[in-house]
């Protein structure tokens, strides 16, 4: 029996029945079919010319695959009945609502699917081309922050700065747009960099502090130590490193980065997806981040400098409900610079 009217009717209109009739009826023009239901055209046109219906014109176009992807409502379904991501709006999901929380902007998506045409042949996509696309429109806007790992980082002495921490310089939020504002940057005597950005330092070296100037290093062993050169040659030096004052105002942060819920590229028709599922494909980082990152909102997109760009999924509240970012792809298959995630850079 049907499981609204009951045993009151012999016969239910089916998808193949019901498609040209109410198309039809509806006033539809043109139906956009993929290519999957091309055997049924002919039997949708007889159904219409047999009861004297108007004839509603077929469009086909191919299905968009993605690499290490699944695409079927099916097998998603399975992934959120089963627990393996947290719902429809997943960061890893294909979906609309996915790769919204993701950190994709709305224009660069209808761009992407603009390009992509009304293509009749079936193509598998890769994902860095998406996200490039959605680069191209985030860079536009992304205010620049930074922050600094909160577990390997090293401690460098500015000599000659301010000991107390209350000197500020300000910066643009968007160097190449000074019209989004500026911002101020605490520095002090004391500031921290990335463990990573100081091997092979030596005596002697220029090295920068990104937006603050030239620092000359006076001591390397038994701890860092330099002094601010204020009139320093900064395209000489040859690191450029992102940096924070260490104050008790910067707040702890917690950076999440996806990876491909599939680990085979492309799955075949006889393939059994369950057997191609990524073990690992979410991993957080905690780093402490520069004060100015509490007045973002959830949704805000944002760069920390030499990391990458990364969309707010949770505002910051206090210490114990941290600033949430979520790492956004930028199409590139190596991070921006060394500052590599604990996940493949997709």
């Amino acid at each position: 029996p049907h499981h609204r009217s009951g045993t009151k009717y012999k016969a239910y209109p089916t998808y193949d029945l019901a498609c040209p009739i109410v198309d039809s009826i509806e006033g539809v023009t043109h139906a956009l079919r993929t290519t999957e239901y091309d055997d049924r055209n002919a039997q949708f046109a007889w159904i219409q010319r047999a009861l004297g219906l108007r004839r509603v014109r077929i469009q086909t176009f191919a299905r968009m695959n993605f690499m290490y992807t699944v695409m079927s409502k099916r097998k998603l379904t399975w992934f959120v009945d089963t627990g393996k991501v947290t719902g429809w709006d997943d960061p890893r999901f294909p979906t609309v609502r996915g790769v919204s929380r993701r950190g994709i902007d709305v224009g660069a998506l209808k761009r992407f699917m603009c390009s992509q045409g009304a293509s009749r042949r079936i193509v598998n996509m890769e994902w860095g081309k998406f996200w490039a696309e959605n680069k191209k429109e985030i860079d536009k806007r992304a205010k620049r922050f930074m922050a600094i790992d909160k577990v390997d980082h090293v401690a460098l002495t500015v000599t000659n700065a301010a000991g107390e921490g209350m000197e500020f310089l300000s910066t643009d939020y968007l160097p190449k747009d000074p019209s989004f504002g500026k911002r101020l940057v605490r520095i002090g005597r004391r500031v921290l960099l990335e463990t990573v950005d100081t091997d092979g330092m030596e005596v002697g070296e220029n090295i920068v502090l990104t937006r603050w100037g030239v620092i000359q290093l006076t001591k390397v062993e038994g701890g860092l130590e330099g002094v601010h050169v204020p009139d320093g040659d900064v395209k000489a030096a040859r690191r450029k490193l992102s940096w924070l004052a260490d104050v008790p105002e910067n707040i702890p942060v917690v950076l999440s980065e996806f990876d491909n819920l599939v680990s085979k590229e492309k799955l075949e028709e006889d393939d059994k997806f369950e057997d191609f599922i990524n073990p690992n494909t979410q991993a957080e980082t905690e780093v402490i981040g520069d004060v100015g990152l509490k007045t973002l909102k959830e949704h805000d997109i944002i760069q920390l400098e030499r990391r990458g760009f990364y969309r707010v999924d949770r505002p910051y509240v206090n210490g114990s409900k941290k600033l949430m970012l979520f790492m956004i792809p930028d199409g590139k298959k190596k991070a921006m610079s060394g500052l590599d995630g604990k996940l493949a850079h997709r």
